[in-house]
């Protein structure tokens, strides 16, 4: 994200709690705050004198830090502080299915966190992403947890569908969202030029990795229970309630040419991504 901010001609200040991680930005001339996203001075600080705030905080799960610490009073902070320095605009990072549902915790905080932003009163641009997918993290650190003994778990059907996005996409959305004043105030839902299933990815995992193992499809009411223990005594579960119920869930943006139809140009598909970059030499036993 930040280095195609840098691409594009612009000037850059990033916050960072590790001053390490933006020691590339700083080379190409970014300056550096060093910081936490949820102290108001140092928001303060990093939103003075710049005209344009993109938001990428956020937590999945909550622990360590909490859905309403990060996820709500997060947006919170930063909308104050972007508009007590009189930021122009403001494109803030979601997800595609956040709304007001006690059945997801995950998607219910990114909702709130929505708000909040709005409340302050800032202008700004809400991009929601269905599942954005790189070479690691994200749901590929889902299916190392999924290899479970001598299968790869799914929970539940593993149909649902969704419209994976590739990070460098989704990071040219965000920075071609703020140079685009006609999307200011508006929410768009953004994915791939693909629909898929959950099982599909996994499938493109395992094959990328070149896995032997079986899949073993479990109902998901059957370990939501588990997961819930594991929730609570474990720092960093194999798997969290909220998030084998959001993967039961469509997720899929307002169209399968919504990047296309928003910013002009059309996302790599996955499928023909995927067998290059998650293609590594496995290491898992067979």
């Amino acid at each position: 994200m930040a280095h195609k901010i840098l691409d594009v001609g612009h000037q850059l200040r990033v916050l960072v709690r590790d001053p390490m991680k933006a020691a590339a930005f700083k080379v190409r001339g970014a300056q550096v705050v060093v910081g936490d996203a949820l102290n108001p001075s140092t928001v303060s600080q990093a939103a003075s004198g710049v005209e344009h705030i993109i938001s990428l905080v956020a937590v999945r799960r909550n622990r360590p830090q909490s859905y309403l610490a990060v996820n709500v009073d997060g947006p919170r902070l930063l909308g104050q502080a972007a508009m007590t320095a009189g930021v122009q605009s403001v494109v803030f990072v979601s997800a595609i299915g956040a709304k007001l549902d006690p059945h997801f915790k995950y998607y219910t905080s990114r909702w709130m966190g929505e708000q909040e932003l709005a409340k302050t009163g800032v202008t700004g641009t809400i991009l929601r992403f269905s599942f954005v997918i790189a070479e690691e993290g994200g749901i590929l650190n889902d299916f190392e947890r999924a290899l479970v003994g001598p299968f790869a778990i799914i929970p539940g059907s593993g149909q649902a569908k969704m419209q994976p996005i590739l990070r460098e996409d989704a990071a040219r959305c965000i920075v071609d969202a703020v140079s685009k004043p006609e999307l200011l105030g508006r929410i768009i839902e953004l994915g791939g030029p693909e629909v898929v299933t959950y099982e599909t990815l996994l499938d493109w995992f395992i094959e990328g990795r070149g896995i032997r193992k079986p899949k073993l499809k479990l109902p998901a009411a059957l370990l939501v229970p588990g997961a819930a223990v594991m929730e609570t005594l474990f720092k960093d579960p194999v798997v969290t309630p909220d998030e084998i119920n959001m993967i039961q869930v469509n997720n899929l943006a307002e169209g399968i040419d919504s990047v296309s139809t928003r910013f002009g140009w059309r996302p790599t598909a996955p499928s023909t991504w995927v067998p290059v970059h998650w293609k590594k030499a496995p290491t898992h036993k067979k």
